[in-house]
């Protein structure tokens, strides 16, 4: 399986790229993780908020491929506890080659974006820096994987 991330990101702090990195590697060959940013737009103080979702969200739909298993991270989407990502996780495992996660720019996605993705998840109510959801992301991953796996991470 390919695990796929999209991002609109302006830059990645060293510690974000390194921590990304360290989990990607930890997975066997039966997963491959890829990282693809994108910038977002220019913003000033009279941009246009809902025309910078737009743009964005379309950047990150381009991105995507025909046959991807898109899930857009988002504040509405739903919640999960650990076994209840494990239990998607398996779903995604089965019917997917492609898994691909859609992180929006600082000001969220489109409703067009979350009408495309099959499913959308929210981190939590809370807002995070926006380098740190990638890790978030590839850390509860790892870790349902490792759960699949009987791998000693989770415990």
């Amino acid at each position: 399986m390919n695990i796929n991330f999209l991002a609109i990101e302006s830059s990645r702090p060293g510690w974000a790229s390194e921590a990304f990195q360290d989990y990607s590697s930890r997975f066997d060959r039966s997963i491959n993780v890829n990282w693809q940013g994108l910038k977002p737009i220019k913003r000033n103080p009279n941009y246009n908020v809902d025309k910078a979702i737009v743009q964005e969200s379309n950047l990150l739909l381009s991105a995507t491929k025909e046959k991807d298993y898109l899930v857009c991270l988002d504040k509405s989407g739903k919640s999960f506890n650990t076994l209840g990502l494990k239990s998607k996780f398996e779903n995604w495992l089965m019917s997917a080659n492609n898994l691909t996660f859609l992180i929006g720019g600082p000001d969220g996605v489109s409703q067009e974006c979350l009408d495309k993705c099959n499913e959308s998840w929210s981190l939590s109510p809370l807002t995070f820096p926006h380098a740190i959801v990638p890790v978030l992301i590839i850390e509860q991953v790892y870790r349902v994987w490792s759960i699949t796996q009987n791998h000693p991470y989770h415990r």
